[in-house]
């Protein structure tokens, strides 16, 4: 893949600057594909320049990664030592340190991979990370997700081209969607772009609906009650426990706004718009239907057992933690790109995800305990998985318990009226 150097510079810039703002004095963590050295070591370099005083780097191998599931028993799948703990907890819990992701895998990376090995896997992962990203979603530190266009990766979004023609294609996909286009400044655009989102969320935070109603043609007919006190946020967000205090944007890209809905609360049936990509298996054309804001139905035309593996992960995992809105308009939707990655997909259409809420989607919601939030109506799970169901003509209604309270649309044919 010929590589824009300049371009891979204002990609790092904007991971380093905009994704996590790395704080004079402060350690990095970077998790990467194996894959996207080039992107890396500008990411390494632009940290340091940020005042940086570590940069710790892990790649991963996906086929390496597959060749553990295959060859590993479930027992020694599950088996996770105390040092790889503390490895991925302890700089982020104990020193501070922000954390950066870079993916990019395949997809489908463990098709054909005993499904049952994968799920034991995950779970037992899991609940050894779980106070890690408890940690995260409670925006305790900075954190952001990137992508890099793996060959893997490119070969399924565009199936139709040689290898190279797919990498450059989806490189250009990925550099348009976080406002890289060599020419202007990044770090300014994404300023405006944060700005404007962060206005959006406030007119939702203003209405304070008490729930909202989604409709379109798929066949979605849902109503998602949100908790009591639920705050809307955007894609800049704020460190609320360490140090720096220090503003964040934990994807690349983001179009959304989000808040907490009631776990009890969703009632209705919702289809999917969007392939989604879990545990390393394509699940596609799948439908949930909700009662009292449990998934008590579903069926998925592709990739059924894995969304069934999902679903029963833990008591939380069939119940909903998040719902976003995104507007036809976003860059990623422009694209018309299926990306068969929840980073890209949940931004360019609106989604709910199943399992556990942000903390920081409730009035003062960092400072409780799990248990104290659940007693609210909060969600927790072992799992976050977004999945996508926002078209072109969702229609989108804001409501309340009184009566006398107009209700407001919020979407409609999928354009936000606000």
């Amino acid at each position: 893949m010929g590589i824009d150097n300049k371009k891979l510079i204002d990609y790092a810039k904007v991971i380093v600057r905009v994704g996590v703002n790395v704080q004079k004095n402060q350690p990095v963590v970077i998790s990467a594909i194996v894959e996207s050295i080039p992107l890396v070591r500008c990411v390494v370099n632009e940290c340091y320049k940020a005042g940086a005083s570590k940069v710790h780097v892990r790649f991963d191998d996906g086929e390496i990664t597959k060749m553990h599931y295959i060859n590993q028993s479930a027992r020694d799948l599950t088996i996770m030592p105390a040092y790889e703990v503390d490895y991925l907890a302890k700089p982020v819990i104990a020193e501070g340190a922000c954390r950066i992701s870079i993916r990019g895998s395949s997809p489908d990376l463990l098709k054909g991979v005993d499904s049952q090995k994968v799920q034991a896997y995950q779970k037992a992962r899991s609940i050894k990370l779980k106070p890690l990203t408890d940690w995260i979603m409670s925006a305790k530190c900075q954190w952001t997700i990137a992508c890099w266009p793996s060959v893997d990766w490119a070969r399924i979004v565009f199936p139709k081209l040689s290898p190279e023609k797919a990498v450059e294609k989806l490189w250009d996909a990925i550099l348009l969607t976080v406002r890289v286009d060599g020419k202007t400044d990044p770090i300014k655009a994404w300023d405006n772009h944060n700005n404007e989102t962060e206005k959006r969320a406030q007119v939702l935070n203003d209405y304070n609906f008490d729930y909202i109603h989604c409709e379109n043609s798929l066949g979605t007919n849902i109503d998602i009650k949100l908790i009591k006190d639920h705050i809307w946020l955007s894609g800049r967000e704020k460190d609320v426990h360490n140090q720096w205090k220090a503003q964040f944007t934990a994807n690349l890209p983001t179009e959304e706004v989000w808040t907490m809905p009631d776990k009890y609360g969703l009632n209705g049936t919702v289809y999917s718009s969007k392939p989604l990509s879990v545990h390393g298996n394509i699940v596609d054309k799948f439908w949930f239907k909700f009662k009292n804001g449990k998934v008590v139905d579903f069926d998925a035309k592709v990739g059924k057992d894995t969304l069934a593996n999902v679903l029963k992960t833990d008591v939380g995992s069939n119940r909903t933690g998040e719902i976003a809105l995104v507007p036809v308009s976003s860059p990623v939707n422009q694209t018309k790109v299926m990306f068969y990655s929840t980073l890209f997909d949940e931004n360019a259409a609106c989604h709910i995800a199943l399992g556990a809420s942000y903390p920081n989607n409730i009035k003062n919601g960092t400072a409780k305990t799990r248990s104290e939030l659940a007693k609210l109506g909060s969600n927790d799970s072992l799992i976050h998985v977004d999945f996508m169901f926002g078209t072109d003509d969702l229609d989108i209604v804001g409501g309340y318990n009184d009566k006398k309270k107009q209700p407001v649309v919020i979407s409609k044919k999928g354009k936000l009226m606000f």
